[in-house]
């Protein structure tokens, strides 16, 4: 394996020069450094990330932290700030559970995005005192380091319960996601401010995990309810989904039986069939404003961060 000794060697010149020719410095002429990193091609050396990253004392990566690997949410925004760090030459790191919590602890990244849920608000404070910035997406939080940067729920929930009241719906249950979550919590409560002003009670509660799995068990509870229900709102799409895939599959009718809507408008809401109503979030540029405002944050310029809207998609399923 080649080492800098040896391009030193081959250009017969100092190690500093090959280090400063190498890290693009400008005390360097061109025409050296252009030569010397002709000389590193030739004979196959390669600097060191990890050493050249602690001269810079920074890393230029960017943690992400998120609650698992699964769910069709996750990919686009993924995809979204992937884009968007490696367009100002950041790496992303991707992680999840115990890895994401030894990760901020050692400060493996220059800033970080978090929306797992499994990372506890005192937590990321206490890590915030030597951390920053954070970025959070799941959870409203207060802390001089700590940025917030979450869906507008309560909003765009409010509007697709008033669409479904103007309907004609009166029998409304509510299907939960994680219960304590910010994303279930706020989307509880546009859902309750709208049923709450056109003077309808709750009907019923339901709870899952956000997972279409979860939608299959509540399905089930479902038909053995014994209260009046003509709609259900579901606190996401695959839990939606789940719930429409399995009544049908024991005779009901999608909307003669039930109305049911969602919440992110993933891409299968619009191929099932009846396609389903929920509110479209594009997760792919507020992933992308998401990483623009981290990478603000690092060269310390002011930002201002939002909540991003929801828009509701009407389709045939209430």
């Amino acid at each position: 394996m080649s080492t800098i000794k040896d391009v030193a060697k081959v250009a017969g010149c100092s190690i500093s020069t090959v280090s400063y020719a190498l890290n693009n410095d400008k005390r360097i002429p061109d025409i050296t450094a252009d030569r010397i990193k002709k000389i590193a091609s030739e004979i196959g050396y390669f600097p060191s990330a990890a050493a050249r990253n602690l001269k810079k004392r920074n890393t230029d990566t960017v943690l992400v932290a998120i609650s698992d690997f699964g769910g069709p949410v996750y990919h686009e925004l993924l995809d979204g700030i992937h884009y968007q760090l490696a367009k100002n030459g950041y790496t992303m790191i991707v992680s999840t559970g115990v890895s994401s919590d030894n990760l901020l602890k050692e400060r493996s990244a220059d800033g970080a995005i978090i929306t797992d849920i499994h990372i506890s608000d005192e937590t990321l404070t206490q890590l915030a005192k030597n951390f920053r910035p954070i970025i959070v997406l799941d959870r409203s939080l207060k802390d001089t380091n700590i940025y917030n940067m979450t869906i507008d729920n309560h909003a765009a929930m409010f509007e697709l319960t008033k669409d479904i009241i103007s309907k004609g719906y009166k029998h409304i249950a509510f299907v939960h996601g994680v219960k304590d979550t910010y994303d279930n919590s706020t989307r509880f409560s546009g859902f309750l401010e709208a049923i709450q002003k056109a003077n309808l009670k709750l009907v019923k509660e339901y709870y899952g995990n956000f997972t279409k799995p979860s939608g299959v068990i509540i399905a089930h509870e479902i038909l053995k309810a014994t209260e009046q229900i003509d709609m259900l709102v579901c606190a996401n799409d695959e839990m939606a989904i789940g719930i429409i895939e399995t009544l049908q599959q024991n005779g009901k009718e999608i909307p003669k039986d039930y109305g049911i809507c969602g919440f992110d408008d993933i891409e299968l809401s619009s191929y099932i069939s009846p396609k389903l109503t929920s509110i479209k979030i594009n997760h792919f540029e507020w992933g992308k404003a998401v990483a623009k405002t981290l990478v603000h944050l690092l060269k310390d310029e002011d930002v201002i961060t939002k909540k991003e809207k929801g828009i509701l998609k009407i389709r045939e399923s209430y």
